[in-house]
């Protein structure tokens, strides 16, 4: 079921980073297609992704998958809220999409667990993914994050079977007016989920945050950072969803120096490189809602506040959540899994065994990172969540996969 590797990747192109120093926010708002739907490129426009990246950043590729593997993805999903939260969730009866429906629903995200089954790992070595993260970030050699999908369920004109009669669900809708930074532009310090992370003591909150500004090692203000979903069915507005402030990064230092206080006391937080945009924030007013068709992906770059808005149709909207680095980023390495950790029926690519981190990079600094020492802590929460997943097996509630 795996992607055939391209021989005819693009070459990155040279990537420019806004300083984001602009006196005064300017809108920057994407377009729409003629269906309400942002609109988008194709993998092989190399330099109008970049370019409206750049401006915007925020950009929708199309056609990144297939329908089939879209198909599968949504399968999956289904199965996974089986085997591991309730084996009575059934897809065409949401009588059963209460009890045992997984944390963090609130927010749209399926639970905390690693999502690992065929097509889901299928999509992170998918070539066309690996491009536009290539040309975005300029680099070749990448390793991709391994984290969870994204659910929100029906809350209009739901179809009870049981009840034979169509009702609302508003206690199923998400958090509303969420908006947040995966990063602290104070001290640049960016979100490592999914990846393996190196210490970085620089960061302690008991040193100046100012200090760490210019620090090469995990800085998104002076670094680019991405973060991405994959649309595993049409994702329209009134299906909920993803929203940010595009070009946002080109006033982020400005607004950082106007809401230092805010800053800090996210430093000095338990989650460091989470930052909540206030509710009074005049930045709120250029909030956009990023509706995105099926098998397409939504790339941005981590200095724009972005949120999730609650779905109100009568559909699901489903996600991938997926993203990539550079193997030189020093505050970040593959994730540790094992291949055993991985579903007997997928099959890894050359390409996959690079991005997973089974495999080494050509480059010296991807040679010298793939003999590092492992974090100890990170290896200690693998092996407990690879001792929770097989609980779960032996107990009989998830099938062989």
């Amino acid at each position: 079921m795996g992607n055939t590797e391209s021989n005819s990747l693009l070459k990155p192109l040279d990537i420019h980073l806004s300083p984001g120093n602009d006196e005064i926010f300017q809108p920057a708002p994407l377009p729409l297609d003629s269906d309400g739907f942002i609109i988008s490129f194709n993998v092989e426009q190399q330099e109008e992704i970049l370019t409206f990246f750049e401006k915007h950043g925020v950009v929708v590729v199309s056609n990144v998958l297939t329908d089939e593997q879209c198909q599968r993805s949504v399968d999956e999903v289904w199965l996974f809220l089986q085997e591991m939260y309730n084996q009575n969730i059934d897809r065409n009866k949401p009588e059963t999409w209460s009890f045992g429906w997984p944390s963090f629903s609130k927010m749209g995200i399926v639970g905390n667990e690693r999502w690992l089954y065929p097509q889901a790992c299928d999509n992170r070595q998918n070539p066309n993914i690996y491009q536009v993260f290539r040309t975005l970030l300029g680099e070749n050699e990448l390793i991709v994050n391994i984290t969870r999908a994204g659910l929100m369920r029906p809350t209009k004109n739901i179809f009870f079977s049981s009840l034979n009669k169509t009702e609302d669900r508003e206690e199923w809708k998400t958090i509303s007016e969420w908006l947040h930074l995966d990063m602290n532009p104070l001290t640049g310090r960016a979100t490592t989920y999914g990846f393996e992370h190196v210490g970085e003591g620089h960061f302690d909150s008991s040193k100046n945050p100012d200090a760490a500004i210019n620090n090469p090692v995990n800085n998104g203000m002076r670094i680019r950072k991405l973060q991405g979903i994959l649309a595993l069915a049409d994702c329209r507005e009134e299906d909920g969803g993803f929203h940010a402030v595009p070009g946002f990064q080109h006033f982020i230092e400005t607004w950082t120096k106007q809401n230092k206080q805010i800053c800090i006391d996210a430093n000095e937080s338990g989650d460091p490189t989470t930052v909540q945009i206030p509710q009074d924030d005049p930045i709120r007013q250029y909030i956009q809602r990023m509706p995105i068709r099926k098998g397409s992906l939504l790339v941005w770059d981590s200095r724009l506040p972005h949120g999730n808005f609650p779905n109100n149709s009568s559909s699901m909207r489903i996600v991938q959540y997926l993203h990539m680095a550079p193997v030189n980023d020093e505050a970040i390495r593959s994730f540790p899994l094992s291949k055993d950790d991985l579903p007997s029926t997928f099959h890894l690519t050359d390409l996959g065994k690079k991005l997973y981190g089974f495999k080494s990079w050509e480059s010296n600094i991807a040679k010298k990172r793939f003999r590092e020492e492992r974090n100890p802590q990170v290896l200690e929460r693998v092996q407990y969540e690879r001792n929770a997943r097989n609980v779960i097996k032996t107990a009989g509630l998830t099938s062989q996969k």
